[in-house]
């Protein structure tokens, strides 16, 4: 499954930086694949973070590892199941 995370960000490049590299490590020690930090051509969202994940529960047990930094306000998490058509 794909996992897009699309979020606010009020912070610094550096903290944002900072952030990432967090985020990346979890991944990288919780099995879920990341795919990285993009900028959305969407005007409701900053940025977006793509993962790739087996199960739910995966990205779940990655995620629950980085806590929402205080200069992301806003967030929501799309999830893109595979069709087997």
């Amino acid at each position: 499954m794909i996992v897009l995370l699309y979020f606010d960000w009020v912070g610094s490049v550096t903290e944002l930086k900072e952030l990432n590299e967090k985020i990346k490590t979890v991944c990288d020690q919780g099995g879920v694949r990341y795919l990285g930090l993009y900028g959305p051509m969407n005007q409701k969202w900053n940025y977006v973070w793509m993962f790739d994940a087996r199960t739910y529960e995966e990205f779940g047990n990655a995620a629950r590892q980085v806590h929402r930094h205080v200069k992301m306000p806003h967030h929501i998490a799309e999830i893109l199941i595979p069709q087997d058509i």
